[in-house]
């Protein structure tokens, strides 16, 4: 046999040898749910010579240990302690190959670089991939104050994680820089508390949209909001509807709420009146 052609087959065969024990992990960054558990995958080839006694699976999060098996059974005495109680592998399933990684109660600090090593019988190998913690915001609750000259919509949500793209619409018009936004991250868990509002002087017949939109999550909320300056044509009836309770439609309350204002019922007024509401 040529001896170039002889070279070439022993690195084909040295390459094919290499590659033959290959573990799979996502590609991309996985997404965690803030509180809940996450699942972290990982696999590994299985074949008739594969020995459960010689496997070790090992997961990192940088030089910390989350979580290792081998001699058959768990070993956790050099895990980190913020992951005690909180990290599981899926045993049975190891014979088919599986080292997923379940964490339990998902914080905010648990996003990062995370690697899974295998070392059987047959090979061994790491690989990593990100992890990033994300929460859905509540539903927005509206907050309209009414004032002598005008009106003031206030929304707000919270429990969410990142911070949000925020934006109002009048009709089809953007008038998101007309509104004032503020964040404020809760100091126990990280996640956000979102306010938005703006003050409107003249009360015309119109529509506004306010929209939340959490990227990470594809989460989108987004709330109409009806606007009415008509002057009641029965003031005594729109008094006694104002003051009633029970009342959980939004856009009945804001209708409501802003003709009573300008009716004699409220012409003492000097402060202004809030009601809140879910939108």
């Amino acid at each position: 046999m040529n001896l170039k052609v002889l070279g070439l087959s022993l690195l084909l065969f040295e390459v094919s040898c290499f590659t033959e024990f290959e573990i799979t992990v996502p590609r991309d960054t996985v997404t965690g749910f803030y509180s809940e558990e996450l699942i972290l995958p990982c696999t590994f080839p299985v074949d008739s010579s594969w020995d459960l006694r010689s496997t070790v699976i090992t997961w990192q999060r940088g030089l910390d240990v989350i979580h290792s098996f081998y001699y058959s059974q768990d070993q956790l005495d050099r895990q980190d302690q913020r992951y005690v109680n909180r990290t599981s592998l899926f045993n049975q399933e190891v014979a088919q190959g599986n080292a997923s990684l379940k964490l339990d109660k998902v914080t905010l600090q648990d996003a990062g670089v995370y690697s899974c090593s295998v070392s059987t019988n047959t090979g061994s190998q790491k690989k990593s991939f990100g992890v990033k913690i994300a929460a859905f915001y509540s539903e927005p609750r509206l907050q309209f104050s009414l004032l002598t000259d005008g009106v003031n919509l206030l929304v707000t949500s919270d429990g969410g994680y990142p911070s949000p793209t925020l934006q109002w619409l009048m009709e089809n018009s953007d008038i998101t820089n007309q509104t004032q936004t503020h964040l404020m991250q809760d100091t126990h868990t990280g996640l956000y508390v979102v306010s938005s509002w703006i003050n409107l002087t003249e009360i015309t017949n119109s529509s506004l949209t306010f929209i939340l939109h959490n990227k990470p999550l594809g989460q989108d909320i987004r709330r109409e909001i009806q606007l009415y300056s008509d002057e009641p044509k029965d003031v005594t009836s729109s008094c006694s509807m104002g003051s009633k309770s029970g009342l959980s439609d939004p856009t009945i309350l804001l209708l409501i709420a802003i003709k009573i204002s300008t009716s004699p019922c409220f012409s003492s007024l000097s402060s202004s009146v809030s009601f809140t509401v879910l939108i």
